[in-house]
């Protein structure tokens, strides 16, 4: 049996199929075996190029509908009955020891369920053109692993899709509701993850700045919206609110933009707890309220969204509470 299931996704991007299939022919672990999902239904090249490659590893799955980002990556923790499972996206490619490696890492790390690498990053230009910005996702040797809680996980995701290794029969346990944002599908499913998961800071996978996206443009208010139920989750679920909101708020008060408007909006349509407002300063009102006009902030649109990611939320809820009652006992 193959000791991994890649998962291949593909949408419209046909010119960047190559580049990753054959970053994948090129592992030197060569038991494998690939589910080619194309998620545009009429799209005959992704399959014809597949048949050219006349290697039975590869698997055609089709989509008789569109199933959207979060609805195709979904089936990518199904499960499966290989011991280790993992995401190539069309626009990412994977240097040629990142199955071997990122394999034995799992292997002698047992305690792991979710492992993933350093990425370059690379950004596309007209006429598929490409640049290494030299720049990576981690910094360079420093591998970690990552208990539960860290500052990071109250507004966003710790790992990358494009460079983990999960164990295949763990996979289920993943799944996150159809509703969700794309560009928040990450930060989603990692509230599903038993901790610790652990960085290989080593550059096994190249991540790419595409001029075409599936992530949302044109509704701002969705991508706030998602964040502000990250952090209420996150400070919601940890058993003492007042210290967690606290302690985030100083963390984040430090980046640059500011996200300080999300602690508010996280305050006073979720959490609802006029204890918290003690810990705002008044730089932070001003940027609040200086991000409002900015933004021109969308409210009736702001809490319509909320309404429908109820069961987001109530997602992020349960496994939230579950990831603070792992670091407890």
């Amino acid at each position: 049996m193959p000791v991994c299931r890649i998962y291949f996704f593909t949408y419209n991007r046909n010119y960047l199929i190559a580049r990753s299939i054959q970053s994948l022919l090129a592992q030197t672990c060569k038991n494998w075996v690939c589910e080619v999902h194309n998620d545009l239904p009429g799209d005959s090249f992704p399959a014809e190029f597949i048949s050219t490659l006349n290697d039975d590893r590869f698997v055609m799955k089709y989509h008789p509908v569109n199933l959207g980002g979060t609805g195709s990556f979904n089936l990518a923790f199904k499960g499966c009955e290989e011991k280790y499972a993992t995401i190539l996206e069309d626009d990412n490619w994977w240097e040629p020891t990142f199955l071997e490696e990122m394999i034995a890492i799992m292997d002698e790390k047992p305690e792991l369920d979710i492992a993933w690498s350093n990425m370059r990053i690379w950004k596309e230009y007209a006429n598929n053109q490409w640049e290494d910005t030299g720049k990576t996702v981690w910094p360079l040797n420093n591998d970690k692993a990552f208990n539960w809680p860290q500052p990071q996980h109250a507004l966003g995701a710790i790992y990358s899709n494009g460079a983990m290794l999960y164990k295949g029969a763990k996979a289920p346990v993943y799944l996150i509701p159809g509703s969700t944002l794309f560009d928040a599908m990450e930060m989603t499913r990692e509230r599903a993850f038993k901790h610790p998961v652990y960085l290989n800071s080593k550059i096994l996978a190249n991540f790419s700045v595409t001029s075409s996206t599936t992530r949302s443009k044109n509704k701002p208010w969705q991508w706030t919206a998602c964040q502000a139920m990250q952090l209420s989750s996150f400070v919601a679920a940890s058993g003492k609110p007042a210290e967690t909101f606290a302690d985030t708020l100083n963390y984040y008060r430090q980046q640059s933009p500011s996200p300080v408007a999300n602690f508010f909006l996280a305050n006073i349509y979720l959490l609802k707890n006029k204890t918290l407002y003690k810990y705002f300063t008044l730089h932070d009102w001003y940027l609040f309220s200086r991000w409002l006009v900015k933004t021109n902030f969308k409210l009736i649109s702001f809490k319509k969204y909320l309404r429908e990611q109820s069961a987001v939320y109530n997602f992020l809820l349960t496994h939230t509470r579950n990831r603070y009652r792992d670091n407890a006992s």
